[in-house]
């Protein structure tokens, strides 16, 4: 199969591009002409350079594949409109111009934040109201009410994940740099629950999505089976990936508000991503970011396959020989 795919330079794009060349797609990347495509240079496939902001650039990109997955989104951002910009009506273009080129398949990457918070500790399905209480979890959403009005002229599928970890992501690599010093922070008693997954493990699931019967308009929530965790349970994993005891203290959530700040205070002097914004403090704060991953598993056959223990390890080892901590 043909398949394009956006946000192939980035952390959960480079997965997704490692295991559809492994698994004998012919692949194409939507690319800017400064993407750095480091994390993906040894793979063979086809640039198609093009924008998600410049509607007129997508396309040349979209013609001639059976398939596209798009990972590619804004995910910390000092302007609150950049999130509407790349997540609501870059997604739109980019469905809009898959569905006139003839593709068949659509898988949008979206995200838990999408829906919201679970209010309890049981699970809710893939079909409840979406509930987001983030900037980042609107224009998600919104980002799926723009591919849902291509309904009818191809398949569409929704994937949510919750907290994605493994090589190369930057997302986390805050605390496994305090990790590897010794220490790490926690909110509050850490007793907030979060469903977690792999980077190759959500990999392996989106390939098979491209091989499964699936209805008109999918949606699957994605995550391994032995969570969803606490935050203590991930940083005693943590502390197991670092081979050392670390020092925990628990601080408050007007400290990582306050960190937050000082971080986009920084983005806007440097031009740069904020590593941590407060659209994510809000997420961090709400007591069970949760999901089950059944349905998706019995329409496809995918299981997680990566324990989160050994997860950690593998994160901490790549980060480790590339020089990130």
């Amino acid at each position: 199969m043909r398949v394009l795919l956006t946000g192939g330079s980035g952390f959960v794009g480079g997965h997704v591009a490692r295991k559809l060349i492994s698994d004998g797609h012919d692949l194409r990347l939507l690319v800017r002409p400064t993407s750095d495509t480091s994390f993906v240079d040894a793979l063979p496939f086809e640039r198609a350079l093009g924008d998600l902001r410049q509607a007129d650039t997508l396309a040349s990109a979209c013609e001639g594949v059976d398939a596209v997955i798009h990972c590619a989104a804004v995910l910390r951002t000092t302007r609150h409109d950049d999130f509407m910009r790349a997540n609501r009506i870059g997604t739109g273009s980019l469905a809009e111009s898959a569905a006139a080129a003839g593709v068949e398949r659509f898988v949008y990457i979206s995200s838990l934040a999408a829906q919201g918070p679970a209010p309890s500790l049981t699970p809710e399905p893939p079909e409840t109201p979406p509930h987001p209480v983030s900037a980042y979890g609107r224009s998600k959403a919104a980002g799926e009410e723009e591919i849902l009005k291509q309904s009818g002229r191809m398949q569409l599928t929704i994937l949510r994940p919750p907290l994605v970890y493994g090589p190369a992501d930057s997302g986390l690599l805050a605390f496994f740099w305090m990790a590897r010093r010794g220490f790490s922070i926690r909110l509050g008693d850490g007793s907030n629950v979060i469903s977690a997954i792999y980077g190759a493990d959500l990999a392996d699931a989106v390939s098979a999505l491209l091989d499964a019967e699936l209805a008109d308009v999918a949606r699957y929530h994605i995550a391994d089976d032995a969570g969803p965790y606490s935050w203590n349970q991930l940083l005693a994993g943590l502390e197991v990936a670092a081979g050392k005891r670390l020092w925990i203290p628990s601080l408050p959530g007007g400290f990582f508000l306050g960190a937050a700040r000082c971080s986009e205070w920084w983005s806007t002097l440097t031009n740069s991503e904020p590593m941590l914004d407060q659209t994510r403090v809000i997420e961090m704060r709400q007591p069970a970011w949760i999901c089950d991953p059944s349905s998706l598993s019995g329409d496809t056959g995918w299981q997680a396959n990566t324990p989160l223990e050994e997860g950690l390890r593998e994160t901490m080892s790549w980060y480790r020989a590339h020089g990130w901590i």
